[in-house]
């Protein structure tokens, strides 16, 4: 018991750090072309570390740097104010976003071999769906994002239950799943990488999830570029997109829960047309 209190406390901590970081780091733009990068599904143990890593790699390629946000408010302030550079975000982001910015996605991460992965619902000593009216439940983005997941995830049969629920909106998908183990909320929705990462480091608390439901498939990371920076953003496209050819590109990849890169006009048909749609 005494473990998971000073567990637990870490992790109020760092949800609290995690609130707060990085939130001035779009004040001013970059000198250089930068990559933006913001995912609250990623396990990221340290945005420090992750900025060191990609700046001293791609610091010999050209004038480039890395930005990472945990703060989506600040990422969308970069966006709206820098029109030079490439943009990561998950594949639910760039659907919310996509209207609404210039955007054009060139790139889309690939992990196992796939490019797509399903959102899960979760939860601890429940036996099935019914019996969550009420609860909290636990994910990363906007409370509307959320419920909107949720109702796509249960189906139109379950929309009232939805509307029950209490939302507790957390930085990454592991503090959504954190917050479960530690009585914060009952239920949470995450990636399905998230779970297997619960698995690696805490197979205690996974094996007190039951998984309940699963989303559609969406796309895993995707990078982007402004329209007006398609054609100067082309070498900087191409750096990243060859990242698997060299053993340091793959070790920082795989900081981002990433194995390489598929380009957008590779995949089939369905897939292209979807990520370029309005």
């Amino acid at each position: 018991m005494a473990a998971e209190s000073k567990h637990r406390t870490r992790w109020l901590r760092r949800r609290a750090w995690t609130a707060a970081a990085l939130c001035c780091a779009a004040a001013t733009a970059p000198a250089e072309d930068a990559v933006f990068f913001f995912n609250p599904e990623s396990s990221i143990d340290s945005y420090a570390t992750l900025k060191t890593a990609f700046d001293t790699y791609l610091a010999p390629l050209g004038p480039y740097v890395f930005q990472p946000f945990n703060v989506r408010a600040t990422f969308e302030q970069a966006l709206a104010q820098n029109s030079r550079g490439v943009y990561m975000l998950s594949g639910w982001h760039y659907g919310e976003i996509k209207g609404r910015q210039s955007l054009d996605a060139v790139l889309v991460g690939v992990s196992k071999g796939a490019f797509l992965q399903r959102k899960i619902l979760s939860a601890k000593d429940v036996a099935d769906v019914s019996a969550l009216k009420g609860v909290t439940v636990a994910g990363t983005g906007s409370e509307d994002y959320l419920r909107t997941l949720l109702k796509q995830t249960l189906g139109p049969e379950r929309h009232a239950l939805v509307d029950s629920f209490k939302v507790l909106s957390v930085p990454k998908d592991i503090d959504a799943l954190m917050a479960v183990s530690f009585g914060m909320a009952q239920a949470a929705i995450s990636s399905e990488a998230s779970l297997q990462k619960l698995a690696a480091i805490n197979p205690k608390q996974h094996s007190q999830l039951k998984p309940l439901a699963q989303s559609e498939k969406a796309f895993l990371l995707i990078a982007t570029v402004p329209r007006s920076f398609r054609q100067e953003g082309a070498p900087l496209v191409e750096i990243l997109g060859d990242m698997d050819k060299k053993p340091e590109g793959v070790t920082n990849l795989k900081l981002l829960g990433l194995d390489g890169w598929k380009r957008v006009e590779t995949l089939e048909a369905p897939y292209s047309t979807q990520l370029r749609a309005p």
